[in-house]
This record gives C-alpha cells, structure tokens and sequence, in this order.
C-alpha cells in the first residue's frame, strides 16, 4: 500500500492531524469553510444524543463540564460506547432496518 502525503491547505491552523488536511483540502476547494468547534456542554449532548439517544443528566453535565479537555472527550466516549443504551440503540436501528428489508422483499417476490 503507497503512502498519501496530506495536501497543502490554506488555513493551516485548522489542521490537527492529516486527516484533517484532507478534509480541509476538498472543503476549500469548495469555496467552504469549516465550521467553528463546538462548545463542551454541545459536544456533550452531541455525543450523548448520538450513541445513546439519550441526553446526559444533570451530574453528567456537571462532571463533564468540571474538566472539558481532551481526556475527558475521549472517557465520555469510551464510556458512552460500553453502555448497553448503546446496543440497544443500534440494535433497535438494525431490527427496523432488517425488517424494512423482509417486508420489500416479500413485496417484490425477491
């Protein structure tokens, strides 16, 4: 497998990683800019909403919003990812999914 190197971008700043300059990199040749960061109490209920469907609580916001940094992110979403609200999250999409599929095939003889 060959190595890509990160493209040139203008807004360097923006870049943290090489990922990042990719991304950039088609968002400027879009005439786009990206979005500002997010706020910790919108990056919480973010990260809450999206893998757990749920809104943290109130104790959650506190602890969290205590020590916002880069830590704590990344506790908050190994911590989100070992709850059984995160399986029964995705478990609840596949189910609709797998049956969404089961009821058009019937429908279409498939």
């Amino acid at each position: 497998r060959g190595r890509f190197s990160p493209p040139d971008v203008k807004n360097k700043q923006w870049v943290r990683n090489p990922i990042d300059a990719f991304i950039l990199a088609k968002l400027e040749a879009r005439g786009w800019k990206p979005s500002p960061a997010a706020e910790p109490h919108q990056l919480l209920r973010r990260f809450h909403m999206d893998l757990t469907g749920l809104p943290p609580s109130i104790a959650e916001q506190d602890a969290f919003l205590r020590n916002p940094g880069p830590e704590a992110l990344d506790w908050l979403v190994n911590d989100l990812l070992s709850r059984e609200t995160y399986g029964e999250r995705w478990a609840r999409h596949c189910s609709r999914r797998c049956t969404r599929v089961a009821t058009f095939r019937a429908q279409h003889s498939l």
